[in-house]
This record gives structure tokens, C-alpha cells and sequence, in this order.
């Protein structure tokens, strides 16, 4: 079976926060080292520059509470990429399809920055209401993966360090092969390069047994990583012919399948992989073909529901990550949500539609 992209453990999101004009050429390196480990070539990197300005320039001017987080796309053999994802806690875009088009301004300038956006990147997506706006922008090295036939699934990340650490003790990664993706998230006991370790061994050991089974991963996760200092951990996989998704888990990682605004927990057991495991038990779901998976740290609080933002479940899966990562932040720990749709197309935008002018999907 095909590994259509897979990855031991992917790279941590960094956070800018963006209050004024100073904090942009800040963003913008940012951006710039991301491209680094990405290694987007000369013209990807200039779009990109051009994408993080605007982002972090309109942050600066028109946001309270904003910033831009940057995490290189790596997920993907082959092809990859930058995201960038603005958010802020308002005042709100009341025509967001309309600010994301030159020449739309609200503040007496001409309007070009958010349509900037929408050109130079290859794909743009965007969510607003009055507690706050979120836009995610990706530039890819050589233009976007497509998906070789079929369904696809859409994955938005954010993951964080907690605060004062260089390096975030969570882990995640997703494992995508012809009709099925194995997901993980990891959580390293504590945080700082400790955690981060056993969150990498976590990752690790999916990705050698991507083919098996969530309860059986586990219980493998839980023999490797005794060396650590142990983890909570998440492990579930989807399955496009059955439509159901198997989930085991131990210790307080949250997941949740959520359709038509109604919520489902996915139940994981107490203890810790790799020191204290009494149980490891594998749930069986439906999974819907219209479902969001979100699957979260506990440097996140649980206390969300996604029907408080709507619209928000139909947008890019890095949308609701990023929005739910503001919102519910505990502030004191390494946080990461991870978020999974399927969809019947790519919503990238590629170099014949920036030609056109910016589209939103």
C-alpha cells in the first residue's frame, strides 16, 4: 500500500505576536527561516515574503490581540511548503469573501494587502466574526500535492511550546495511504526537550507501524518509550471504505468527531505510555464522510464547542486549529489541536488561478 505522505514527527508552529508596525519585520523572518527548513526555491520565498507582510502588516494596523503562527509544511514527500495563519481577537471583517480582493479597504488605504495575499499564495482561506478574524495562507515550493484519485483529507495544525521553551513537548502526525490515515498526537510528560523526546518516539513508532492497528501502536508506544519520561497519547485511524474510525488512547489527549454541530467524544483510557498502562482498549465510531476530527493537547482547554463559530467546521481544517488555539489556550504548557475533514478536491490555488486573481475555498 502507497504512503501517499507521512512523517515521524512534524515541525512545531511558531507564534509572532503582531500589535504593531515594529513586530512585522520580525514575522517576516520568521517566515523566511521556515522557508529555510522547507527549502522553498528564490520565487516561492519572495511570494512568501510578500504573503507574511501583508499578514503581519494588517495585523499591526487594523487587529487587537493578533498574531501570525508559522510552521513549515514537511508532510508531504516532495512537495513542500509554508503555512501562515493570522489571527487576532477582533473587531472582525463584516465582508471577509469582499476584504480578501484589491481594492476593498476599510480604512482609507487602497486595498491591497489582503488581495496581495490571495495572489502570491497558493491557496488562501478565511474566517471572521466580531471576536475575530483567522486567515490561513500556504506557498509551496512547487506547487501544491494533488490527491491521486479520489477523496483526500484536509489537516490543519497548530502546535506550541510552552512558555519560555525553545521546543514544544507535544508531537503529531498524520499517515495517509490509498483509503486510510493513521493520526497521532502526543503529549511528553512536562514540557522542554524531555517532553520532546517522548513525544518523537511516539511519532516515531506510528510511523513504523503505520499499517497496523490504533491499540496496537500503543501498545507498542508503550514498550518504547519506558526509556522516556512517557506521554499521553492519541492514535486513530480512519478508514474511507468502512467509513468508521478506530481510536485508542491513554491519558488526557482530547478528540472528538464532530457533524452537523453535534459533538462526539472518542474515549481514551487514564495513565501514561511507557510507565503506567492498565488498559489500552480500542473504540470503533462512524465516521461520516462531512465529519471534522479534532484532536487536542491538553495545553488546550476542552471546554469548546464548534457550533459557538458558525460556518467555521465547512473551512480549512487550519482555520478551526488556529481559532480554537486562540480561544482556549491554557497558556502555561505546550498546546496542539489537530484538525482532519475529507474533502473531494485539493483548495489549492495554483499559478493559472493567481493569474485570475485570489479565490477562497
Amino acid at each position: 500500500m502507497e504512503v501517499t505522505w507521512a512523517h515521524a514527527r512534524a515541525p512545531q508552529t511558531t507564534l509572532f505576536p503582531v500589535s504593531d508596525p515594529s513586530q512585522v519585520g520580525e514575522a517576516r523572518r520568521g517566515a523566511a527561516a521556515a522557508a529555510e527548513i522547507a527549502r522553498l526555491g528564490a520565487a516561492a520565498v519572495g511570494r512568501l515574503s510578500v504573503v507574511a507582510t501583508e499578514l503581519a502588516t494588517n495585523l499591526a494596523k487594523h487587529a487587537h490581540g493578533g498574531a501570525l503562527l508559522i510552521r513549515p509544511i514537511l508532510e508531504h514527500p516532495g512537495h513542500p511548503g509554508v503555512e501562515l495563519l493570522a489571527v487576532d481577537r477582533g473587531p472582525g471583517i463584516p465582508d471577509a469573501s469582499a476584504a480578501m480582493r484589491d481594492g476593498f479597504s476599510t480604512g482609507g488605504t487602497r486595498g491591497a494587502g489582503l488581495g496581495a495575499v490571495g495572489r502570491m499564495s497558493d491557496s488562501c482561506d478565511i474566517y471572521s466574526n466580531p471576536s475575530g478574524t483567522a486567515i490561513v495562507a500556504r506557498v509551496w515550493a512547487d506547487g501544491p500535492p494533488r490527491a491521486a484519485h479520489g477523496r483526500t483529507l484536509q489537516v490543519g495544525a497548530v502546535c506550541t511550546s510552552a512558555p519560555n521553551e525553545h521546543v514544544a513537548g507535544d508531537g503529531w502526525v498524520v499517515l495517509q495511504q490509498e483509503g486510510r490515515a493513521l493520526v497521532v498526537v502526543a503529549d511528553g510528560l512536562g514540557h522542554g526537550p524531555d517532553a520532546a523526546l517522548a513525544a518523537e518516539a511516539a511519532a516515531g513508532i506510528a510511523r513504523d507501524l503505520r499499517q497496523r492497528g490504533p491499540a496496537e501502536v500503543v501498545e507498542r508506544m508503550h514498550l518504547a518509550l519506558r526509556p522516556t519520561r512517557g506521554a499521553a497519547v492519541a492514535v486513530c485511524e480512519l478508514e474511507q471504505v468502512t467509513r468508521q474510525a478506530r481510536f485508542a488512547g491513554i491519558g488526557n489527549i482530547s478528540a472528538a468527531l464532530i457533524e452537523s454541530g453535534a459533538s462526539r467524544n472518542l474515549t481514551s483510557h487514564t495513565g501514561i505510555v511507557g510507565h503506567q498502562v492498565r488498559k489500552v482498549q480500542e473504540f470503533v465510531y462512524g465516521w461520516p464522510a462531512d465529519a471534522v476530527l479534532v484532536m487536542h493537547s491538553d495545553g488546550v482547554a476542552t471546554r469548546w464547542r464548534l457550533d459557538q463559530y458558525p460556518g467555521l467546521a465547512t473551512r480549512h481544517p487550519s482555520l478551526i486549529a488556529g481559532v480554537l488555539h486562540r480561544d482556549h489556550l491554557r497558556g502555561r504548557d505546550d498546546a496542539t489541536v489537530l484538525v482532519l475533514r475529507e474533502t473531494q478536491h485539493d483548495s489549492a490555488i495554483g499559478a493559472e488561478a493567481r493569474a485570475r486573481g485570489p479565490e477562497l475555498r
